[in-house]
């Protein structure tokens, strides 16, 4: 009995070990599987299905969210007129714009995730960091726009059952009404089956949105102005600032814009490794960004307008509007017409959650854990802990947390800067593929100890010069000139971060820098991707502890001759 129990606790622990960890390369180390699996490997050419289109529908749908929709009330309500404001939102995002590009630039050549690509910067073992930085925001986010998105769907089940927002409340100690659960609970269940197709597929989500959530807005956009009879009176306000002020404000209203696209900035590669070329998602992000946005920001300064001229109040939550249509009409017209711009609205949120957060987060678990996670895995544990965080508690018991989140963010910018000055003037392009899948010191981006202390040194120096005006963004007292020195948090970040890593580098210059800029994907990264389908070569160099082979070195002599492109027009 005993050697039978034996045998069924081995099959059992073979079975569940099956299922729990990852299959990978064999004859692998424990610290080189800490660093490799499929979704970490570059992208293979089959998947590389992103075309020019494809990256115009995804930055079109992804304008349509409801936070570009109130990015302008900011400003406005600062005292800006409504023009000025819209200028803010223009030049806040064409910035982005090219934020993107250049932090993409390196997902499209080389093919990479931000994880992997971190360890240029931080080291192989150092990039844990940034990762785990980026991992915990996209975690709380999801649950945050998953609540918003939430809401979404209680509009369209009120427009159906009206009585559904006076539904017996059993949730009274949690600190939120049935009815807004079950809008949550519905929306993160449909998350979650977006979820589970691969990144190289869900390009046809995105391209759904392109064609639902755009008309919605625009359709709501001609309600709106219908029912008010006109564009309304916020845009009829003069500006109410001194000069020192509305130069102050103009600043913080494009800084705005810029920190609400923090995270975007460094997502970038996530999505630009599925690029067709490595010029494929360039313009389209450079020109879809700062137009569809605009437009996207425009609408709702109009809308909200308008609902001034109709209830004496500015609504610029769109949630809000049509709840209060919902408040004042019971007229079938009126319901229907809820539901089909909620529905826009909740297809909005979705892509917005899946691009921003729930592809963040898998990318980064799974490069946290690899021989466990992939990106679905990642992005499922993700989504539990969504929703273990009862992201309704936050949102309603602590005015600052959402303030906390918005401003914990432009340290993202830190990694924004020190990630463009470390590919475009200290490498110049050139990333040794192979060698960021290496756990010794054989590989170029070990450092000391797999930590590059030049990149870290860069990120607290990108950290410390805005921590003290966080501090007074979330209430507390602090020195007048560190709130005023905030109004440019994100360009501090970037600009310090970026600037300390470059110096860092020049004074303790780093190895494998490219001569020339690469307007192709190097012969380097297309053999290692070959290497990797020979799943039973347990003696390639590209995976074994040790010196570069004599390929490696070829190849590399071929990628530095490349032909010469620039960074970004």
């Amino acid at each position: 009995m005993g050697n039978m129990e034996k045998i069924t606790e081995n099959k059992v622990y073979k079975k569940l070990k099956d299922v729990i960890l990852l299959e990978q390369k064999p004859g692998l180390s424990l610290k080189q599987r800490m660093l490799t699996n499929e979704d970490l490997y570059p992208v293979p050419s089959s998947k590389r299905l992103w075309g020019y289109w494809n990256y115009v529908s995804f930055w079109l749908a992804e304008s349509v969210n409801i936070n570009t929709w109130m990015i302008s009330a900011t400003a406005i309500e600062a005292g800006l007129n409504w023009w000025e404001a819209w200028i803010c939102v223009w030049v806040g995002y064409m910035i982005c714009g090219l934020l993107i590009a250049a932090t993409g630039r390196p997902g499209a050549v080389y093919h990479i995730s931000f994880p992997v690509l971190s360890r240029c910067s931080f080291g192989i073992w150092g990039s844990f960091w940034p990762v785990l930085n980026r991992s915990a925001m996209a975690c709380i986010w999801f649950g945050v726009h998953a609540w918003i998105g939430g809401e979404c769907v209680v509009l369209m089940i009120r427009s159906i059952w009206p009585s559904f927002s006076h539904i017996h409340n059993t949730m009274e100690k949690s600190g939120t009404q049935t009815y807004q659960w079950v809008g949550f609970f519905i929306f993160w269940l449909v998350s979650n089956v977006a979820i589970w197709f691969p990144v190289h597929q869900i390009r046809h989500l995105f391209t759904m949105k392109a064609f639902i959530a755009p008309p919605a807005a625009v359709a709501f956009l001609i309600w709106a102005l219908v029912k008010a009879k006109g564009a309304g009176p916020v845009i009829h306000e003069p500006t109410r600032l001194s000069t020192w002020e509305h130069g102050w404000t103009v600043v913080n209203g494009i800084v705005t814009v810029l920190d609400g696209f923090a995270t975007l900035a460094v997502n970038s590669p996530d999505f630009a490794r599925f690029a067709t070329t490595p010029n494929a998602n360039r313009w389209p992000q450079i020109i879809t960004v700062p137009l569809s946005f605009g437009i996207t920001s425009l609408i709702g300064i109009l809308v909200s307008s308008a609902s001034k001229s109709i209830y004496g109040n500015a609504y610029w939550d769109p949630t809000e509007l049509l709840s209060a249509f919902l408040n004042h009409s019971n007229a079938h017209g009126v319901r229907a017409g809820v539901f089909f711009i909620a529905f826009g609205l909740c297809v909005a949120q979705l892509g917005t959650n899946v691009a921003a957060n729930s592809v963040s987060a898998g990318n980064d678990v799974s490069a946290l854990l690899p021989t466990v996670f992939n990106v679905r895995r990642g992005a499922y544990l993700a989504s539990i802990i969504a929703i273990c965080m009862c992201p309704w508690n936050l949102l309603s018991s602590s005015n600052n947390f959402t303030t906390y989140l918005s401003s914990y963010s432009v340290f993202m910018s830190a990694f924004a800067g020190i990630f463009i000055a470390d590919y475009f003037i200290i490498r110049k392009g050139y990333i040794r593929t192979s060698h960021l899948y290496r756990a010794d010191d054989s590989s170029c981006y070990y450092f000391y100890k797999g930590i590059n202390f030049r990149g870290f040194v860069s990120y607290i120096c990108g950290m410390l010069i805005n921590i003290v005006g966080m501090a007074g963004s979330t209430g507390q007292k602090v020195p007048a000139a560190a709130n005023t020195m905030f109004n440019l948090n994100y360009f501090l970040g970037f600009i310090v971060s970026g600037l300390t890593h470059i110096l860092l580098c020049y004074v303790f210059p780093v190895t494998e820098i490219g001569e020339k800029f690469l307007s192709e994907t190097p012969q380097e990264t297309e053999e290692f991707l070959i290497s990797l389908e020979d799943t039973t070569d347990t003696s390639s160099d590209y995976f074994i502890d040790g010196l570069p082979s004599k390929e490696e070195e070829k190849s590399d002599i071929h990628s530095l001759n490349s032909k010469e492109v620039g960074c970004l027009p």
